[in-house]
């Protein structure tokens, strides 16, 4: 009888963690336009006409931001240990990426510092994850990881 892969499964996920929806975004920005707009036009009004172009360059840089934001905003790194594979998932700025490894050739470096990434390496090919979790956690899912894959000591 094959074995349910549901079951079996461990999973590991680091997600980015946005504040905003896209609503909320959207009317932050409008809100902004409409106060800037507002001021730019009463300058306007009393001959200061290149405030305008200012307001216009600032609504410009902010509005570049937040494509940038939401653009980045359901960012993720998913490790999953099922049927045989560890498969590592990637998606940044919505580009997916995704690797997969045998577990028994693949080797984790647990991260040290700080800014160090968990490292999974095996037959030539690299991979590193991390990049939205906290060091405490990126330690903890390495050391999990590595306990959990045959052939290497926890």
């Amino acid at each position: 009888m094959p074995r349910d892969c549901s079951r079996e499964q461990a999973v590991w996920l680091f997600s980015r963690h946005s504040a905003l929806t896209v609503r909320q975004l959207l009317r932050a920005y409008g809100l902004l336009c409409f106060f800037s707009t507002s001021v730019a036009l009463a300058f306007a009004l009393r001959g200061y006409w290149y405030i305008s172009l200012f307001s216009m360059l600032e609504l410009s840089a902010v509005a570049a931001a937040l494509l940038y934001y939401q653009r980045h905003a359901r960012d993720y790194e998913q490790i999953s240990l099922c049927d045989g594979v560890l498969l590592v998932e990637q998606v940044s700025a919505r580009r997916y990426r995704c690797s997969s490894f045998e577990p028994w050739s693949t080797r984790i470096s647990v991260p040290r510092g700080p800014r160090q990434l968990i490292r999974i390496a095996a037959r030539g090919r690299h991979v590193e994850v991390g990049r939205y979790g906290t060091h405490e956690r990126r330690r903890q899912v390495a050391q999990e990881l590595r306990a959990l894959l045959p052939g290497l000591p926890p």
